[in-house]
């Protein structure tokens, strides 16, 4: 199917001189876009620079597209190649730009450059968001870099970005492949109570709608956190079977997570930062 159509498109080049721009345009990101996804990633880039070559237009969808295949690559120097060109059609990176970017950073192992971005990104005035921080999470579970995980978790506490259960599941997962168990425990426990909501006082108000479902020991109470669930809250709901899992493994349940020694610990170490993450201090520091 695929030789089909780059058949297709060695035909359809022909013709799409006579086509206006954003024709040209749209049939060269499909054909990227399917070859990416097929990880036919050389080939794209041979479609990529025929484009060039034939000075047919490029839009920040063709860019997005070509970073991702970079990263796929983990060739930061063909990345940092295809945002110049980005930059000089006059496309400015958005953030999945720089996350595409950061995946590139994180597949050469290099963990400072990945965390010197989101600070660009932040200056740039780009909002930051859970999957961004969630990128980095995962590639830092994946080389037991506990240091960098403990630094991503506060960060992004201080800028009240909610985690999410792929936040919780790398963290949960990165303790225990450690060995370190109840830390792993207490973690899981802090992250569900700021899913639920990073402000105390909101937390306050939710306990007395939600304790009794953590706490109940009536095996109907998970029926009823199910039915959150499928109320399109998925969050809340993860975060409460979360807490009652916690709960039922005879830890006791905080409505104060601030109050957690990992919590106390994170937020003093961000602030004393030294050995290997020190280079972030500069970039990083909110």
């Amino acid at each position: 199917m695929i030789e089909d159509m780059l058949q297709y498109l060695n035909v359809a080049e022909n013709l799409l001189w006579q086509a206006d721009a954003y024709q040209r345009t749209d049939v060269y990101d499909i054909v990227l876009r399917a070859l990416v996804d097929a990880k036919l990633y050389h080939k794209a880039f041979g479609v990529f620079k025929n484009m060039r070559s034939c000075s047919f237009a490029a839009d920040i969808a063709t860019y997005n597209i070509m970073i991702e295949c970079c990263s796929k690559l983990a060739s930061f120097r063909n990345a940092s190649a295809i945002v110049s060109l980005m930059l000089r059609d006059g496309f400015w990176p958005q953030k999945w730009t720089f996350t595409a970017l950061i995946k590139v950073l994180l597949a050469n192992e290099d963990f400072e450059g990945a965390l010197n971005l989101p600070g660009q990104l932040r200056t740039e005035g780009i909002e930051l968001d859970v999957q961004l921080f969630n990128t980095i999470l995962r590639e830092a579970l994946m080389k037991s870099r506990l240091d960098l995980i403990e630094f991503l978790i506060e960060s992004m506490h201080r800028e009240k970005i909610q985690p999410d259960p792929s936040t919780l599941w790398y963290t949960f997962n990165a303790y225990v492949e450690s060995g370190f168990n109840n830390t792993a425990m207490e973690a899981l426990q802090v992250l569900s109570m700021r899913m639920i909501s990073e402000e105390v006082e909101i937390l306050q108000e939710k306990r007395a709608i939600y304790e009794e479902l953590i706490l109940s020991e009536d095996p109907e109470v998970e029926l009823k956190i199910i039915e959150i669930f499928n109320d399109s809250q998925e969050f809340l709901a993860t975060a409460l079977m979360n807490l009652r899992w916690c709960a039922i493994m005879g830890f006791s349940i905080s409505w104060s997570p601030e109050e957690s020694q990992w919590a106390k610990r994170l937020a003093a170490g961000v602030c004393t930062l030294n050995g290997p993450r020190s280079p972030v201090r500069d970039h990083w520091i909110f």
